[in-house]
């Protein structure tokens, strides 16, 4: 694609900043392009390795899914699906996969959190300064429910020309990410979510 994916644009070419409006049009995109698979497709397809390096951007930076090569149809739409192996990549898996090789939309959901946490933070999903075994997912939400200053959440790179639509967003990726799949919200209510927070910047 010619723009990349979205893995390049956020955490490889740091010169070419994509700004928020831009981001938001990718996780708006990205959350349609989920929402199809889980609730209009018959069976429902879960992606298994949804990750910034799987949405490729095309000339005017719409994204695109992209890898299909895990990707699993559910027999009974919203109920578990057990695999032999783990998929998947590290510091996108979602923490109840690793334990019960249970494959399910919840699934997917929580991969798009850590993405709409790359977007929101510009950080990648693992990182030293994370701390050992710790990713992104660990570093925001530690922030976010201690109440430490949240702002500092945001990538300074854009945040000082769209802070609250930023913050409206971070919020959904908490959601999204919460440790219980029964908490984090289906894709089409997050497309809705994301909807309500268009960047009024």
């Amino acid at each position: 694609m010619k723009n990349g994916s979205l893995w390049n644009r956020l955490h490889e070419n740091r010169s070419s900043t994509l700004d928020w409006q831009t981001r938001y049009k990718i996780s708006l995109g990205t959350a349609y392009g989920l929402a199809y698979l889980h609730h209009d497709c018959a069976p429902a397809i879960v992606h298994r390795d949804m990750k910034s390096s799987n949405i490729l951007l095309d000339e005017d930076k719409e994204p695109c899914l992209a890898d299909f090569g895990f990707a699993k149809c559910l027999q009974v739409s919203g109920k578990g699906n057990s695999t032999a192996v783990i998929v998947g990549t590290h510091g996108y898996i979602a923490p109840e996969y690793a334990y019960t090789y249970k494959v399910s939309e919840k699934s997917d959901v929580y991969n798009f959190g850590v993405v709409l946490m790359e977007l929101v933070t510009g950080r990648g999903p693992m990182e030293d300064e994370f701390g050992e075994n710790r990713g992104v997912v660990d570093w925001v939400s530690a922030k976010y429910f201690s109440r430490e200053s949240v702002v500092e959440l945001l990538d300074e790179r854009v945040s000082k020309f769209c802070e609250e639509g930023m913050m409206k967003v971070l919020k959904i990726s908490v959601l999204c990410t919460s440790n219980v799949p029964a908490q984090r919200p289906c894709m089409r209510e997050v497309v809705q979510m994301l909807l309500e927070a268009y960047p009024c910047c």
